[in-house]
């Protein structure tokens, strides 16, 4: 049997003709997969049972793989006699390696489909591309290997599958515009959007829709939500080609807006067929927040009410937490909603329920809204809402409940007050820091029993575990994977949002010489930076140069303050979680300053002109450092020699990431120096 096809954008399918072949259960189904996603090459045994068991084998795991292999080979090939060697399941001395054609996958078939949907609209044929990529958008059947989505080894290519996907649905809206047909391209641009509000180019292809389509105020107004949106997540202003889609719709450059060439997403799909960053960051070092999220699953399916609180600072992955509890629940046949506050809703009570709007949208599955009998009002929304959670089993998520308007907050602890017994879980992420309007609500949930979670930063073992379950660690030794894994904790304080985006970049520009500061991780701490006053950045830059650790002697001199008023400004930097206070490496120092991640001081150092880098780092090679102990003894003869102190020497500067040093400008000038000299 050699035309086996396989189709993994879904759950697994493997057919011959028209025959769906048995494949067996989910462990030997994640096999299969994992042989797969190898195209061709040789897997040893170990790593198979690393993976299959999520770097924990049990002690069968190796039987367990031999068996499950011998099983696939009577389903793939059933009439080969046993003296036959295997010709699709192959063993090597090495391992195993699935051989199978490329076109037998069915996501080869997909990225071959768009490129030729790209050529074809490169080519100006529009109508024939737009035949192309909507046969490829009908391949998928769901979640790409929706088997084994949640599992580490798996992750790297969903997310490029589904970022691939979400290149092909841009290139079918485009060319919708092309074609003219406005209702359909807003529709799906509004999709696009929507599955990823931080996606530039989903933005600047709906505004131009909706520009296309004769509703230039409503693109005007996109402009401005994804303004503010990218501000508060990412630090960052819009892009050049979202800035350049608002000028042209305010100045109605029509051409601009559908240019002959007119497909501003084929490029990207190219580019995210090749793709092999991490998207998604394997979840590691969370087990015990899952286990008490997943008791809130556990009192749904007992038909209670319960609620979750997903508290902590930015970055530290609780949309991811919430994103893995929600796919889930999904899985249990939980249904989900989610919704977002955002922060222009503010207190004001006459402010609609945004969130309210999201939840029901999503619940109506594109249905309107209930009409209500003649002369009858319709129902409130907030009615409609209730009523449509406790239909059926729900999950309902709300991002960022410390940016919710009063109404909703009221509306949520009034929930909690009144629903006991339907089978409705309402989980919450907010900051750590939510503010006094906020804690009324979290102290109702609180009375309520909601399961309180509070991921911290990832510890050294979770980043050389990650490192370990990806690509990055492949071909390394376990000591160099060690010392990366400690590396990379520096930089990025165990903050999963830094640390991604450390390993977005090129492995030797990560760490060393050549380290770069990534330019998301770069812009969303300047804006921290930039909120400070002059005198805390003063002290962080003095800080910064010094080294990695906060000397408050040292930092009062270069700045002409008391210590105590350094020490007033380094605590204030704590609260901003720029600084963390606790012993050194080797625990010598009770009580030290340091900077709550390296990639902090990468920025500071930055961010120095020439000139006031070079100035800062004279002030600190001129600070002297403390006198030494007296030293007294006694002659060979018995006689005493008075005590003298010794000679004082200039601190020494740490010269990494520090920038350029003149040895002789920064020494000392003193007596003693120019005696050496006369020499």
């Amino acid at each position: 049997m050699t035309n086996v096809e396989f189709y993994l954008l879904g759950p697994l399918e493997v057919r011959h003709d028209t025959a769906v072949l048995n494949v067996g259960p989910p462990k030997r189904r994640a096999l299969l997969l994992r042989l797969l996603l190898e195209n061709g090459r040789t897997i040893p045994v170990t790593r198979l049972c690393e993976d299959l068991w999520e770097g924990r084998p049990t002690a069968g795991a190796v039987s367990s793989v031999h068996a499950h292999i011998s099983r696939l080979r009577t389903v793939l090939e059933p009439g080969r006699p046993r003296q036959e060697q295997a010709r699709i399941l192959c063993s090597t001395p090495t391992g195993y390696a699935l051989r199978v054609p490329p076109e037998a996958r069915d996501t080869v078939l997909f990225e071959r489909a768009v490129e030729r949907a790209q050529t074809l609209a490169a080519r100006g044929l529009s109508p024939d591309a737009l035949r192309e990529i909507e046969r490829a958008v009908d391949m998928w059947r769901g979640v790409p290997l929706a088997d084994v989505r949640d599992q580490y080894f798996a992750e790297r290519e969903v997310a490029r599958l589904e970022q691939l996907m979400l290149c092909a649905e841009e290139l079918r809206t485009n060319l919708l515009i092309r074609e003219g047909r406005m209702p359909q391209a807003v529709l799906g641009a509004e999709r696009l959007v929507e599955r990823d509000p931080l996606r530039e180019a989903s933005w600047a292809l709906l505004m131009r829709a909706l520009y296309l389509a004769g509703r230039p105020a409503e693109a005007l107004q996109r402009y401005e939500d994804v303004r503010v949106l990218l501000a508060r997540d990412l630090g960052l202003d819009p892009g050049p080609a979202l800035r350049e889609t608002q000028l042209a719709v305010l100045r109605h450059e029509t051409a601009v807006l559908c240019p002959p060439g007119g497909l501003h997403g084929g490029v990207l799909v190219r580019a995210a067929a090749r793709q092999g960053r991490i998207s998604r960051w394997p979840l590691v070092g969370r087990d015990e927040e899952f286990a008490r999220l997943d008791g809130v699953l556990h009192r749904v399916d007992s038909g209670r009410t319960a609620w979750g609180v997903i508290s902590g600072e930015p970055g530290v992955g609780k949309t991811r937490l919430a994103e893995e509890l929600a796919s889930r629940a999904e899985d249990t046949g939980l249904t989900v909603a989610w919704a977002r506050c955002a922060e222009a809703e503010g207190d004001d009570p006459a402010v609609p329920l945004g969130p309210v709007d999201q939840l029901l949208r999503e619940l109506r599955h594109g249905d309107p809204a209930p009409s209500s009998g003649p002369g009858s009002l319709p129902p409130a929304p907030e009615h409609e809402l209730l009523g449509l959670l406790t239909q059926r089993p729900t999950l309902c998520v709300v991002e960022d409940v410390h940016h919710a308007g009063a109404g909703f907050r009221r509306l949520l602890a009034h929930w909690a007050d009144t629903l006991h017994d339907v089978p409705l879980a309402v989980v919450c992420t907010v900051s750590d820091d939510p503010g006094p309007a906020v804690e009324p609500l979290l102290a109702a949930l609180a009375r309520r029993g909601a399961e309180r979670v509070q991921p911290a930063a990832l510890s050294v073992a979770a980043v050389h575990r990650l490192l370990r379950l990806t690509a990055e660690g492949a071909g390394e030794t376990e000591e160099a994977t060690g010392r990366e894994a400690c590396a990379l904790h520096e930089l990025s304080g165990g903050n999963p949002f830094f640390l991604v985006e450390l390993l977005k970049l090129p492995a030797d520009r990560r760490t060393g010489s050549e380290a770069r500061t990534p330019p998301s991780a770069g812009s969303t701490l300047r804006v921290r930076l930039d909120a400070l006053d002059p005198a805390v950045r003063t002290v962080l830059e003095c800080a910064a140069v010094t080294g990695g650790r906060l000397d408050a002697d040292v930092v009062a001199r270069m700045c002409g303050l008391p210590a105590d008023r350094v020490l007033e400004l380094a605590d204030r930097a704590l609260a901003a979680r720029l600084l963390t206070w606790g012993e050194d490496a080797g625990g010598r120092e009770p009580g030290t300053y340091r900077f709550s991640l390296g990639l902090l001081r990468q920025v500071l150092l930055t961010g120095l002109g020439p000139a006031r880098r070079q100035a800062l780092l004279t002030s600190a090679a001129r600070v002297p450092a403390p006198p030494a102990p007296v030293v007294a003894g006694v002659t060979g003869h018995g006689r005493p020699v008075p005590a003298r102190p010794r000679r004082s020497r200039s601190r020494t500067v740490p010269a990494e990431g520090a920038g350029p040093r003149e040895p002789a400008a920064l020494a000392p000038q003193g007596a003693g120096t120019a005696r050496r000299h006369d020499r």
